[in-house]
């Protein structure tokens, strides 16, 4: 199977740790094929095995992540062992985790950990990376600290999201699809060529998700969305060694998607009266529903605009990405979660982000020679965050007027580097691969502060703060390919993540130092039984200095519940195991899964938070904790997936039956780093299942699915409610695939 990748990031040639079972090519029942054809990739203008690069990555195909229903970038995560989703209230402030290593903080501006990019082009921000997924080449998940081949660094790792490009002949797509609880999609694509040398491709889908949750203060459905997503390329081949593409994007997000609900209230008398006030809501490990008197909602839109061109000089290729991407974000959840406000909150203009970003990455890579080649490379990226809101509170006293809080913040952001790497066969079966990125940032900071001067908002203010930083981190791998079906690898890849300021009121413009690493990677990539078997292994460690995170912490001047704050935590570390296979024991039947084990530990961090349950419970009475030795949050000691898929032919029809399941499992997980045992979810185990009809003349099928068949209940978010207003509350988020869901999707390809 070949993959043509010319307008792709250097980081496509990475290296491929498993492939889903339904990405596999598929050769004709009884042709006695093997499990794959090679797969290629031609973004250094030569062709490579991905089975023959020493770094690990998931790659999971367009094909594969339709089949699974996969709508949104979040759900990625039942797909790939290693990589997790922190949520959060809302798909703004939630992010990524993969082998434990996440951005812990709510902090929009904050750099994300785990950095995504959309066909090259890097997002700036943990919310931007949830986009639709829809007419997709392929997804790219790169494990650990990246930045020695292209765009910006990341010191937890990379996801890829590859969009199909034009094609110089018609062809396009058309599937619908109907949900439980009233959820409907449509999407579809039209590609096709203008002339010789000028291709085009335009795509749309809409979905209208009627909502799975009730809010019975008013009897209207929570937890909502409509999503419309447009994009369009244009490709041109000027000539035989010059190509240009263009692709635009826009995206619209508008949902009561962030209700939180209860999920437990410690029984006792003083409690009686909260647990009442919620009826008829009962706080339980499986509640959905709330009785909330505010609105609860998430509006986001975003657009983006990218020119990539790839010009063969000779030996050499150039290519030169430019982007300008900006996203909006306005939002608000209900801080009580309560029919009563007992805060006297209200919010004129509920907090609102606004994010502009310009980049441009030029590469030159070498084309392969006896010696070995060669990648260099340089990066500019300049973004504008402004946030802000006006809150309003009543609290002092029912007979002084109500206060009001105007705050506004902007952080600009300039991120300069020069990356490369070399790798030199320095004998028969070795390659050794040197590589290295320097880093500069500047940040500038400015917060203004106006309103009633008083206990709880604070004085009124103006604050400007400016960083800057530098850093050089290298990378060294060593390859021995030991026969024609098997390589091993070790690397060592220094990481690093920029300075960040703190937007919270009460940080007051201070900013955390920048995130460090070390990591080491040990990896096998294997062919057995005539290419009908693939086993790839990699085991891992990196250590973390001055990790940042989000701390809560109680400020002696302020009347409402502690605050959350960015703070340089102290040291974690990471280790652990990943183990993907892919199968076929038949011509028409496949496997594939993985196994990922990862012991994510915190090493040093002595004055920790307290959640406010362990405040209640007097489990922390000098307001912090020592939380050295405990566990990474958002991290499963063990995650399992499984997938198979089993194709029939209709010898009465040209038609097949698939039959097909995903498995995904996972240890206990905290959601919070304070280590509070009441915001563990348990173990679980969740089973997905369809069958289709399919033409294999004709580009139609017809997919039954269900959602979790066994009707298995899990959270994807646990955390302790301010005792100010929830005495040992506990909230979470209980997701709408938390219960055994069905569908139909109707298709087309032509």
């Amino acid at each position: 199977m070949t993959i043509t990748a010319n307008h792709l990031c250097v980081a496509v040639l990475a290296g491929v740790s498993a492939l889903p079972a339904s990405t596999l090519a598929q050769p004709a029942p009884g042709s006695g094929e093997g499990l794959l054809e090679e797969l290629v990739v031609t973004a250094r203008k030569r062709e490579q095995n991905l089975q023959d690069v020493a770094v690990g990555v998931s790659l999971i195909s367009g094909k594969a992540v339709a089949e699974a229903q996969l709508r949104n970038a979040a759900e990625l995560s039942r797909l790939v062992p290693t990589l997790n989703v922190q949520a959060s209230s809302g798909p703004a402030t939630s992010s990524f985790n993969i082998r434990g290593i996440g951005t812990q903080t709510l902090n929009t501006s904050v750099e994300p950990s785990v950095s995504t990019m959309l066909d090259g082009v890097v997002m700036g921000n943990s919310g931007m990376a949830f986009v639709e997924l829809v007419d997709l080449e392929r997804v790219e998940v790169l494990r650990g600290p990246q930045g020695t081949l292209y765009g910006k660094n990341a010191s937890g790792g990379v996801i890829h999201i590859i969009t199909r490009d034009p094609t110089p002949e018609f062809s396009g797509t058309l599937a619908a699809t109907a949900i439980e609880d009233d959820e409907y999609r449509l999407n579809g694509t039209l590609s096709g060529p203008l002339g010789d040398k000028l291709s085009w491709r335009l795509t749309g889908s809409a979905t209208d998700d009627d909502g799975f949750a009730e809010n019975v203060y008013n009897g209207n459905k929570v937890n909502d969305a409509e999503v419309y997503t447009a994009r369009g390329k244009l490709l041109w081949q000027a000539t035989g060694e010059l190509e240009l593409l263009w692709s635009s994007d826009y995206s619209e997000r508008d949902c009561d998607c962030t209700a939180l609900s209860v999920r437990s209230i410690m029984p006792s008398p003083a409690q009686d009266a909260l647990l009442r006030e919620q009826l008829p809501v009962v706080p339980s490990s499986s509640n959905q529903d709330v009785n909330n008197d505010q609105r609860t909602f998430s509006d986001i839109d975003a657009s983006g605009h990218a020119l990539t061109l790839n010009w063969g000089l000779g030996d050499y290729t150039l290519t030169s990405i430019s982007a300008y991407r900006e996203w909006n974000s306005q939002g608000i959840v209900d801080l009580d979660n309560r029919p009563s406000n007992p805060l006297a909150l209200s919010f004129p203009v509920p907090p609102k982000t606004e994010q502009e970003q310009v980049s441009q990455e030029l590469r030159l890579a070498s084309a392969p020679a006896d010696w070995g080649n060669f990648v260099v490379g340089a990066y500019y990226f300049d973004q504008q965050h402004e946030s802000g809101n006006d809150t309003t509170t009543a609290l002092l006293s029912p007979l002084l007027p109500p206060t009001t809080r105007v705050t506004r913040t902007q952080v600009d952001s300039e991120n300069l580097a020069l990356f490369g790497e070399l790798s030199y066969l320095f004998a028969p079966h070795w390659l050794l691969t040197l590589g290295g990125r320097y880093t500069q940032d500047d940040l500038d900071f400015h917060t203004v502060a106006t309103g009633t001067d008083n206990l709880i908002f604070g004085p009124e203010g103006e604050v400007r703060n400016s960083v800057s930083e530098d850093d050089f981190s290298p990378k060294v791998a060593l390859q021995w390919d030991f026969s024609d079906d098997a390589m091993t690898y070790l690397s060592y890849t220094e990481g690093y993540k920029g300075p960040a300021f703190d937007t919270a009121v009460i940080a007051g413009g201070s900013f955390a130092e920048p995130e460090t690493s070390d990591a080491w990677e040990l990896g096998l990539k294997s062919t057995w039984l005539d290419n009908r078997l693939i086993v790839n292994v990699a085991l891992f460690h990196a250590s973390y200095q001055d990790f940042q995170a989000q701390a809560l912490v109680d400020d002696p001047d302020d009347l409402l519940p502690g605050s959350f704050v960015l703070v340089n935590a102290g040291e974690v570390t990471t280790e652990g195991v990943e183990i993907e296979f892919l199968a076929r024991p038949l011509d028409n039947w496949t496997l594939g899964g993985g196994f990922a084990y990862t012991d994510g530990s915190i090493d040093d961090y002595p004055r920790g938070n307290c959640s406010n349950g362990q405040k209640f419970r007097g489990d922390c009475p000098q307001g912090f904790q020592d939380l050295s030795g405990g566990q990474l949050p958002y991290t499963p000691e063990w995650k399992l997936t499984l997938n198979t898929e089993y194709r029939l032919a209709l010898r009465a029809a040209p038609m097949e039956l698939v039959f097909a399941a995903d498995l995904r499992a996972q240890d206990d997980v905290l959601y919070e780093i304070s280590q509070d045992p009441y915001t563990q979810q348990d173990a679980y185990t969740v089973v997905d299942a369809r069958i289709a009809v399919a033409g294999t003349e004709h580009g139609y099928s017809v997919t039954a699915f269900v959602k979790n068949l066994f009707d298995e209940n899990y959270a994807t978010l646990i955390f302790a409610h301010g005792n100010e207003v929830m005495q040992h509350g506990y909230i979470h988020r209980v997701p709408k695939y938390a219960n055994r869901t069905f569908g139909v999707e109707l298709r087309y390809d032509f």
